[in-house]
């Protein structure tokens, strides 16, 4: 692999982490939003809303780590020209082009309940 293009994934890379970092931030900060709009919200319908939201944020933080650690483990791939330093049994680790389809999928979930507890939240 040519450097600068490895150069240029290694940083692609980079931001993708600071991006998942960033939503693993927001989803805490709903999470606790969340939990005031508990204390308001009592009837059963609110109460299975709560209950969703709260399942959904407990797993896209699962994904969300789940993504930072294959985004590491693609680093090091890349950073040593193809050849994984540690092998890992559980599950494969993607080139550059798989992480951005990955990526972008990620996105997408995490866009969508963020409009769909800003929705709800909105009218508290």
């Amino acid at each position: 692999m040519e450097v600068s293009a490895q150069t240029s994934e290694l940083e692609q890379i980079q931001d993708w982490k600071v991006e998942v970092n960033s939503v693993r931030d927001t989803i805490r900060s709903m999470q606790q939003r969340l939990e005031l709009l508990s204390g308001k919200k009592k009837d059963e319908d609110s109460l299975a809303q709560i209950e969703h939201f709260q399942n959904q944020f407990i797993r896209q933080l699962e994904v969300s780590d789940e993504m930072f650690h294959d985004l590491k483990q693609c680093a090091k791939k890349i950073s040593n020209n193809g050849q994984l330093a540690v092998l890992h049994d559980d599950r494969p680790v993607d080139d550059c082009a798989t992480m951005e389809d990955r990526m972008q999928t990620f996105r997408k979930l995490y866009n969508e309940l963020q409009e769909e507890f800003n929705a709800f939240s909105a009218f508290s």
